[in-house]
């Protein structure tokens, strides 16, 4: 498996589940801990991950890392322009089960249609680390699109 610094294209930070702050972790340690013992590594802290992607020392995008030990991976990808919010995307995977739930991260309930299973999750996120952008790999919906009995 290649190897990416992602430091070549701008700085990345990630927030893992325990807390603990990284900046520009190493790609394939990453896909280890997220990945390959998926579930074991989300059991620590609040179960869920945050990569933020700067520029210029200014955070330009993040994606939200949320796991789901029956149904896979949910991302959610923020758009931050000026240290505000200005567009929501999540991760699809099943639209017809946008209005079934999953406890997700300490009595937090999801669509279960958002969740994807694990190595096409790492596709999307091995994405961002590269260049912070959301990935064409997998499908997203905006969030001002989501019908009104699902949940994210």
């Amino acid at each position: 498996m290649k190897t990416f610094k992602t430091h070549d294209v701008g700085m990345i930070q990630y927030i893992a589940p325990d807390g603990l702050t990284i900046s520009n972790p190493d790609i394939a340690d990453m896909r280890t801990n997220m990945i390959d013992n998926f579930p074991d590594y989300w059991k620590h802290g609040n179960g869920s991950a945050t990569i933020n992607f700067f520029i210029d020392k200014k955070i330009q995008n993040s994606i939200l890392v949320f796991p789901s030990k029956e149904y896979g991976i949910y991302l959610k990808y923020l758009y931050i322009t000026d240290g505000k919010i200005t567009d929501e995307w999540v991760s699809i995977e099943n639209p017809m089960k946008l209005n079934v739930f999953t406890e997700c991260c300490d009595e937090w309930y999801v669509s279960i249609g958002l969740f994807l299973p694990l190595e096409k999750a790492w596709k999307a996120i091995q994405d961002f680390l590269l260049n912070g952008n959301k990935s064409k790999q997998i499908d997203w919906i905006n969030t001002a699109n989501m019908p009104k009995e699902s949940n994210w």
